[in-house]
């Protein structure tokens, strides 16, 4: 072997080293970055003609596990969708109160019902006919507050769709820039790795807010589709689009989620990632209390309206709707409609004149200001059990019905903060796994940096000793 030869392969080692020295500074440097993989230096030997001239370096490449990736994504999605349910419910049970609390549902009927009983105990008493007047007045308006508050929470799910929508269609546009520099790169055959990296979180980013599939095609670019398979982003990027519902009440629907122009919001409500929550939240999950707040509602004013007592019945008509209608006088009567929790209201004859919640039509014959079969009659009905027109085969009290929607509220919200907690924890044990597969180890490149030191020392060393042979050689001649 010559001593150029010799030159050659000192100095191949040298470079060699100085590349992974890059490398392993790189990995140091960024072993706290979020997203960040670790890379490693690659070298082979280096032959020309048959026979070893040296090392050469390869492209920076990174070790990932595909599918405990996308495991990470899926579970993060999860999270996300659990997240904005949680938040929601939250801010609903924390107006809705519990059944004991004073603002509470709950607490609103069993007022209506201690009012009948002091009525009932003293019926000629002015103060007592107004204050039933009063409890009846502030049951209603719990019933208006709560219908505005479940409408609000849908509006406001409804606006932060956009942008979210908006922030979709930018990381896909940012992914799709990035496709096509890491297919030139790819063909190229130069490292893509870090390139990657950032791909990855993005794609992250997507998958935080809706659910979706992913691979690789030849080029190394990616393909990016939702859940049930339809197209996001291949050479073209597919558009999402979304316009905000201009306002709510209980019978509006939302406006859909469109991809390419088709809605697809029935299939990411059915998925994960935040679109799925928001969604779920202002088509599914709220309007389901409305309804039982609706149908709670109802039963009140169907109860209260026209009463049975001695033979005889008693227009009480103690609410109406916003038109001054009774229950029975629905068309058809006592018909369940949505949103008349925002429409109930005492009967305005009665706040005009308090005096008629004991005689209210003369249905029944007073027999003097001290009768009170009206108020017992009534009362009967609070103790006794009813159904509600959407849940017909569960029978409660009134109070009951209160107490349980209240309930249902607290419930939900509990159930959703369990599974937050097991989905996190499970996410964070996915995540370790892929930190310590793909992650940078600090004291493995510590290591590496010694070994890499040693052989950038060893090689300098060799093209020293080289350079004195030379040297030698220059005097001999």
């Amino acid at each position: 072997m010559s001593l150029t030869t010799s030159l050659l392969h000192a100095r191949s080692g040298m470079i060699a080293a100085q590349s992974g020295l890059d490398v392993v500074s790189r990995n140091i440097a960024n072993a706290e970055t979020e997203g960040y993989t670790k890379k490693s230096h690659n070298q082979e030997n280096l032959i020309i003609g048959g026979v070893g001239r040296g090392v050469q370096t390869t492209e920076v490449s990174r070790k990932v596990n595909d599918n405990l990736q996308r495991e990470v994504r899926d579970q993060t999605a999860n999270i996300e969708k659990l997240k904005i349910l949680d938040e929601f419910l939250g801010r609903l049970e924390l107006e809705f109160g519990k059944p004991g609390d004073k603002s509470s549902i709950a607490d609103k009927v069993s007022g209506l019902k201690r009012a009948f009983q002091t009525l009932s105990a003293t019926p000629e008493s002015a103060s007592s006919k107004i204050a039933l007047v009063t409890a009846a007045d502030s049951l209603a308006r719990s019933f208006n507050s709560f219908n505005n508050l479940l409408q609000d929470l849908r509006a406001e799910s409804d606006n932060r769709i956009s942008g979210f929508i908006d922030a979709i269609n930018s990381d896909l546009g940012l992914i799709k820039g990035l496709n096509e520099q890491i297919g030139q790169r790819t063909a190229a055959e130069k490292s893509t790795a870090d390139l990657e990296d950032k791909r990855d979180q993005l794609l992250l980013s997507v998958n935080k807010n809706i659910s979706i599939g992913s691979f690789k095609r030849s080029n190394n670019r990616l393909t990016i589709s939702t859940a049930d398979g339809r197209l996001m982003l291949d050479d073209t990027q597919i558009p999402m689009a979304f316009s905000a519902t201009s306002s709510f009440t209980a019978a509006t629907t939302g406006n859909g989620v469109t991809l390419g122009g088709a809605d697809i919001s029935a299939n990411i409500k059915s998925r994960d990632g935040v679109l799925s929550g928001l969604l779920a939240l202002r088509d599914t999950v709220l309007p389901q209390f409305q309804t039982k707040l609706d149908d709670l509602a109802l039963e009140i004013a169907k109860q209260l309206d026209v009463v049975a007592v001695a033979g005889s019945t008693e227009a009480l008509n103690l609410f109406t709707d916003a038109a001054g209608n009774a229950p029975a006088a629905f068309t058809p009567a006592d018909n369940f409609t949505n949103g008349f929790a925002g429409t109930i209201r005492d009967r305005a004859a009665l706040k005009a004149d308090p005096s008629l919640v004991t005689d209210p039509t003369g249905g029944l014959t007073v027999l003097g200001s001290s009768d009170n079969r009206l108020q017992l009659a009534i009362l009967s009905l609070f103790e006794g059990q009813t159904s509600l027109s959407q849940v017909p085969t569960v029978n409660n009290t009134l109070e009951g019905f209160a107490a349980a929607l209240v309930g249902d509220v607290a419930t939900s919200k509990a159930e959703y903060d369990t599974q937050l907690k097991f989905q996190n924890v499970f996410r964070d044990q996915l995540r370790d796994r892929f930190e310590n597969e793909s992650g940078v180890n600090t004291d493995e490149e510590l290591t590496n940096l010694i070994t890499l030191e040693a052989a950038f020392g060893a090689s300098a060393r060799v093209l020293n000793a080289v350079q004195r042979a030379f040297d030698e050689v220059i005097n001999i001649l």
